[in-house]
C-alpha cells in the first residue's frame, strides 16, 4: 500500500480526533504508548510545540509521522518504536 492510501487509512482512523493534541491524548488514540510519542518529540520526528511547559502538536503532524514510521503488512501497520533498552 503507498503511503496516500496509509495516509487516508489514519484520517479514516482519526477523523473524530481533536486537531490539536497532547501526548496523552495521543495515546489514547493510537496503539503506541507515551514514552513512544515522548520519544519522537524529543527527537523531532512529530513538529511540535511547547506550550505551558508541555507538548502540542497537530492532528497532520501524528498522521506525517504514521506514515513515515509504518511498515505496511496487508491490512496490518506495525509503527515502529525507538527500541532502545
Amino acid at each position: 500500500m503507498n503511503q496516500e492510501k496509509q495516509r487516508e487509512a489514519y484520517e479514516k482512523m482519526l477523523k473524530k480526533c481533536p486537531d490539536i493534541l497532547t501526548p496523552m491524548k495521543a495515546t489514547r488514540w493510537l496503539p503506541v504508548g507515551k514514552n513512544t510519542i515522548y520519544s519522537a518529540l524529543k527527537n523531532g520526528e512529530i513538529e511540535s510545540y511547547t506550550y505551558k511547559g508541555g507538548y502540542i502538536f497537530t492532528k497532520d503532524a501524528l498522521i506525517d509521522y504514521l506514515v513515515r514510521t509504518t511498515i505496511d503488512k496487508g491490512k496490518r501497520y506495525i509503527i515502529r518504536g525507538d527500541k532502545k533498552c
